[in-house]
């Protein structure tokens, strides 16, 4: 044995051997293959933010529409004002110009409850005081009004222009406010509204006549029986024409 084949007795030569060890890696590799790097999961695309402020101005106007609504007497309720054929309901509330304090008067009748009134609207009379049962004696336009939510004030300088020109028919407004008296009487002399004008601080005249929107208004026949509402603005000509079918209604 040479030195050279000194490790003849344990098997084929280094070369062979090489050569081997070489194939069975490569079966190995065959069979049982090494699994690959793991991937990445594709990332899911993003929208974009192509139309996001669209999407935040929807989100500002709803939240304004719910503050209005918040806002406003009969919000989310009947908003159709009386129903048709009926007396108008009974309400005593405080001229704008007065100086009375406390809120407006919507008892029926007795008992009266601590919240509607004292006493019977219809009993409370004074120069100070625009009672729709005094009223409603004659054919009546009322025309209801906020100072928020809508800029719905623009219809009672048009009730103003009419007034004159039916004559037999009273006008009037219920003004629903949340500010102080002051700053409501700056607005009606500002506009100088001569027709009378009922301050409604808590919105109980405007729930009573189940007014949500602005303006509202209502038209009755001589005894205040109600011919109809009108919901939103009206032209002067339209007013005008109502007006004075209210006169020949029985």
């Amino acid at each position: 044995m040479t030195d050279d084949d000194r490790f003849e007795d344990l098997g084929p030569s280094g070369a062979e051997r090489r050569e081997s060890i070489g194939e069975r890696l490569a079966e190995r590799d065959r069979m049982h293959p090494e699994p690959d790097a793991p991937q990445r999961r594709p990332e899911v695309p993003r929208a974009g933010n192509k139309y996001a402020w669209v999407v935040g101005i929807l989100m500002l106007m709803a939240i304004a529409v719910l503050l209005w609504r918040s806002s406003i007497p009969n919000a989310g309720k009947g908003v159709q004002g009386p129903p048709t054929g009926r007396v108008v309901p009974d309400f005593a509330a405080p001229l704008v110009t007065s100086n009375l304090e406390g809120e407006a008067n919507v008892c029926q009748r007795r008992p009266c409850s601590s919240n509607a009134g004292k006493v019977p609207a219809c009993e409370v009379r004074a120069r100070d005081v625009l009672n729709v049962c005094e009223l409603r004696k004659r054919p009546l336009v009322l025309t209801f009004v906020f100072d928020r939510g809508a800029d719905c004030l623009p219809q009672v300088d048009r009730v103003e222009r009419v007034m004159g020109e039916v004559p037999g028919v009273r006008f009037a407004s219920v003004f629903f406010s949340r500010k102080d008296r002051a700053t409501v009487r700056r607005i009606v002399r500002g506009r100088r509204w001569r027709m009378p004008v009922g301050v409604d601080f808590d919105g109980a005249v405007a729930n009573l006549y189940r007014v949500g929107g602005c303006p509202t208004t209502i038209f009755a026949t001589a005894g205040g029986r109600l011919r109809e509402t009108a919901l939103g603005n009206l032209t002067e000509d339209e007013l005008r024409d109502r007006a004075e079918r209210l006169r020949g209604a029985g």
